[in-house]
């Protein structure tokens, strides 16, 4: 799965964890301005993580704080996707 696709269901993920309606994150949104606790957002990151089996490298100590706006946290999930298939293949 990529492109679009991947996307809806990473922002799915993100939506269904954090409780913020799907149609707000939009790739701009910012993460502080959406409300999106640490907690919840660390939540969907683990779910992430599971759905897609991967492990999701953050860059600063506070899990999450790294992701900027929702397109940060929707690349950086892409990115370690792709990364983990060039891995396993």
């Amino acid at each position: 799965m990529t492109g679009l696709g991947e996307t809806n269901e990473i922002i799915g993920i993100v939506a269904t964890e954090t409780g913020i309606d799907p149609a707000r994150l939009t790739a701009d949104a910012r993460i502080e301005e959406l409300g999106i606790a640490s907690i919840d957002l660390m939540q969907a990151i683990f779910a992430l993580e599971t759905r897609f089996d991967i492990e999701i490298p953050v860059l600063s100590r506070t899990t999450g704080a790294e992701f900027v706006t929702v397109s940060d946290l929707v690349d950086h999930v892409q990115a370690t996707i792709a990364a983990a298939k060039t891995t396993n293949d």
